[in-house]
């Protein structure tokens, strides 16, 4: 007869079941700006649906940023619309929180259903592929091969006129819908520029796509290259043919 035993609280399973039965209370919300201006600023866990379908589960500190830099995101690929996007989201308290329950929640729905949850850990996050992805010239998978970046989109907010070339790629970086990655003097720090930008640069034009301008800025730069891929674009000091990237 046994008369003792072992006990452990599954606290991260008790937690994934409670957030996913709370998440069946919620409707799905369009993924508009006016949706999402009606959040508060908080932590918590969200989920996004594409045509109905649970693609992306997510975790993020301030949940209306997070899901504007999605939007943002989708905004900028091909075949594909924010109005076939949707979301839920549920503030959690940061102690339940560092609890990872993003990874119990994936787990619990891709056990019932493995077509959903396809875009976690394909690509969608906000992680830079860095630079061994390009240089070893791997295929594009996941999100970016279905939804790649629109390389023409319009920089309206670049006007026509003499600018300084860290200061046009700056701002490049920070309105782009996706990843722009340049080469610095220091890689860890991307801010302190490169010598080769402490000069001028003329912008022909207002409303120049962002392929244009960038190979415009690279052709300004001697040695240097701009290169799109599906996922993003680079300016590199080089001269260098990628499998999956077009020169600019």
């Amino acid at each position: 007869m046994t008369f003792f035993s072992n006990f452990e609280l599954n606290i991260i399973s008790a937690l994934a079941n409670q957030l996913v039965a709370a998440f069946d209370t919620l409707a799905v919300g369009p993924l508009t700006q006016a949706s999402i201006d009606r959040l508060a600023k908080g932590q918590g866990v969200y989920q996004l649906f594409h045509d109905g379908r649970l693609v992306y589960i997510g975790k993020a500190d301030n949940l209306p940023r997070r899901i504007s830099e999605h939007r943002r995101k989708i905004q900028g690929r091909r075949n594909i619309t924010v109005t076939d996007m949707g979301f839920k989201c549920l503030y959690v308290h940061k102690n339940w929180t560092a609890l990872a329950p993003e990874t119990s929640l994936i787990k619990h729905y891709k056990h019932n259903d493995r077509t959903v949850c396809t875009w976690n850990g394909n690509g969608f996050g906000p992680h830079d592929p860095g630079r061994e992805r390009e240089t070893t010239d791997k295929d594009p998978e996941g999100f970016d091969m279905l939804y790649p970046i629109r390389e023409d989109w319009v920089c309206d907010w670049i006007s026509a006129g003499d600018v300084g070339c860290k200061e046009l790629l700056e701002s490049l970086k920070a309105g782009l819908p996706y990843l722009l990655r340049y080469q610095t003097a220091n890689s860890k720090r991307w801010r302190d520029g490169h010598p080769d930008y402490d000069r001028i640069v003329t912008v022909p034009r207002d409303n120049m796509p962002a392929n244009e301008l960038l190979g415009h800025v690279a052709r300004q730069l001697p040695g240097w290259q701009a290169t799109a891929f599906p996922s993003h674009m680079i300016l590199y000091h080089e001269d260098h043919r990628y499998r999956h990237g077009v020169r600019l």
